[in-house]
């Protein structure tokens, strides 16, 4: 029988962090064959109250079959045994910081809980794989993501600043957190677990803006990947596969279109019919010295959406006349 990891990653934060818009984010920009659906599942406490659920197939890496499944627990004060349930044997997590100075004390109170709750399951959170992410920085200014940061004591844990609505910094969050989390249960062996007993609900995910590569918190907020792993080791290729993997599922789900200069536009391929329509566009960001990169998400006359990124090269215009 092969070997498998069923990991369990939960996405932690208060009322509005962004956790749901993660796992919308990610259903977008993976390939079908890679995702299921954004399922809501109704609480047990209160059934007009759902946490929602994305489960991620990568298939088979170096022998060993690889699943997870992404959590995004409910918020709110009577939510909190929910939560607790959910936290049982949780293989990983990612804690979604909502950056605005006014949600500064609300964080720090959702880290305590986050604590205190693995702790009545004997557990301590310096040992659970963790990696923050710095959500809204649209909306926040960066003394306080410095207070923020300094008050919430991340203790060598990866940080990665974010705009969800966009996917600024959501892949980048994922992709560590699964390799963190297929180290430690290749290192420590998976916690047996048994899958939760409720109805799903599905839920549709509209397509989002083509995610742009963050540039992240300044030197000296980031923590490097850990250097106590051998690189040749199993375990090292076990995370650069599963690194591998969401990265050719993201390139794949996305399409990219060069123009230089004056050049008209390439035909699209797939299934677009009729005339198209930009539905959103994302945020520019500079490729180089001599390009730029724009996502946006198309729309055809069937109502189908599909998400790609323009990319403008000047490097038809040397030597062009005055």
């Amino acid at each position: 029988m092969s070997e498998e990891v069923n990991a369990r990653i939960l996405y932690w934060g208060i009322e509005g962090a962004g956790k749901e818009t993660n796992l919308k984010v990610i259903h977008g920009k993976l390939r079908p064959d890679h995702r299921g659906e954004v399922e809501a599942h109704p609480s047990r406490i209160d059934p007009s109250t759902a946490y929602h659920e994305l489960p991620i197939e990568l298939g088979n890496l170096g022998g060993v079959h690889t699943r997870l499944r992404l959590i995004a627990p409910p918020p709110g004060p009577e939510q909190a045994p929910t939560r607790r349930q959910l936290l049982d044997r949780v293989d990983g997590i990612v804690f979604v910081a909502d950056t605005r100075r006014d949600k500064l004390d609300e964080n720090l109170a959702s880290l305590n809980e986050l604590r205190e709750l693995l702790g009545e399951y004997g557990r301590n959170l310096d040992e659970v794989p963790l990696v923050f992410q710095y959500n809204k920085r649209d909306l926040s200014d960066p003394f306080a993501l410095e207070e923020l940061h300094r008050k919430l004591d991340l203790r060598g844990a990866a940080a990665f600043e974010a705009v969800a609505t966009e996917g600024t910094g959501v892949l980048e969050a994922l992709t560590t957190i699964s390799k963190r989390v297929v180290r430690h249960l290749r290192e420590q062996g998976p916690l047996e677990s048994e899958p939760a007993e409720l109805e799903a609900v599905a839920e549709e995910s509209a397509p989002l803006v083509d995610p742009l590569p963050t540039e992240g918190l300044a030197p000296k907020l980031l923590a490097p990947e850990s250097a106590d792993v051998d690189p040749g080791s199993e375990i090292e290729e076990m995370a650069a596969l599963t690194e591998a993997a969401f990265e050719d599922s993201f390139r794949d789900a996305t399409e990219t279109l060069e123009v230089s200069g004056d050049s008209p536009l390439p035909a699209l391929g797939g299934t677009a019919r009729g005339t198209l329509e930009i539905a959103q566009v994302g945020s520019a960001r500079a490729v180089g010295a001599r390009a730029v990169a724009v996502p946006l998400v198309l729309r055809d006359e069937t109502g189908t959406e599909r998400s790609l990124t323009l990319t403008v090269s000047l490097d038809a215009l040397d030597g062009a006349e005055d």
